[in-house]
């Protein structure tokens, strides 16, 4: 790939133009202009290096063309053993399908290893995470990993087999099932599918919800709440189950 194509291919992504890149990347909008209709053989590498923090990337990157992914190089601080490498080595060297299967195993395995730490028995009592501020039964608010946990210690009868942590809930459009301030068990799901008529932890377009899930919509139980339409263009992702409340 040379240079204009990957800066075309980063600038689609960010759905920028010129004109905005200059604005954000702090590049001279002529200079760029310049790139398309002159060449970019004087690129500088002071330039080069703006646009790979811009873009998050590498002046690798951009300078080699031989180089088409953005993340090469971004390795610093990450070391790999010898038994890794081999294993590296071999999943290069199998097809499309097989590298899906190996993919998946390994899904599969992080989240139950993951899955395992947020949650933990001992007798009768079971420890488990529990998320504050995590979900809004409202308008949404923003999810993350970041987000304060505290150990909860609960009777392991009153803890749903599958759930993996607990959330706090966040507003009133869930009542009466799920009222502001409650504590609801969130089980995982590995696919992230839900069936519709089931309530979860969404994330659409950044936004975190407990809602119900509808045909392309999320729905309330609160009947002063609109239903939040799922247009084509929104990311929605299912990031777990609700199981029920403490």
């Amino acid at each position: 790939m040379t240079f204009l194509e990957k800066l075309d291919a980063l600038m689609k992504r960010r759905g920028l133009n010129k004109r905005m890149l200059s604005v954000q990347a702090g590049i001279p909008y002529t200079t760029i202009d310049n790139w398309y209709k002159r060449g970019y053989e004087g690129l500088k590498l002071s330039t080069a290096g703006k646009l790979a923090e811009f873009f998050n990337t590498t002046t690798d990157f951009f300078l080699r063309e031989n180089l088409t992914d953005p993340n090469y190089g971004k390795t610093l601080g990450f070391h790999v053993e010898y038994a890794e490498m081999n294993m590296l080595r071999n999943y290069r060297a199998l097809d499309t399908f097989g590298k899906r299967a190996v993919e998946s195993v390994l899904s599969a395995e992080y989240d139950r290893m993951t899955h395992q730490a947020e949650r933990e028995q001992k007798g009768w009592v079971t420890y488990i995470n529990l998320y504050d501020l995590a979900v809004s039964a409202g308008t949404g608010e923003p999810l993350g990993d970041t987000y304060y946990t505290t150990r909860l210690e609960i009777p392991t009868e009153r803890v749903p087999e599958n759930a993996h942590c607990c959330l706090r809930v966040n507003g009133d459009s869930m009542e009466p099932a799920y009222r502001d301030g409650d504590i609801v068990f969130i089980q995982r799901l590995e696919n992230g599918s839900l069936r519709e008529g089931e309530v979860g932890v969404f994330a659409l377009n950044g936004e975190g919800y407990i809602k119900q899930l509808g045909r392309k919509q999320l729905l309330s139980f609160n009947s002063r709440y609109a239903p939040i339409p799922i247009g084509p263009y929104d990311r929605l992702e299912c990031q777990g189950r609700v199981l029920g409340k403490l």
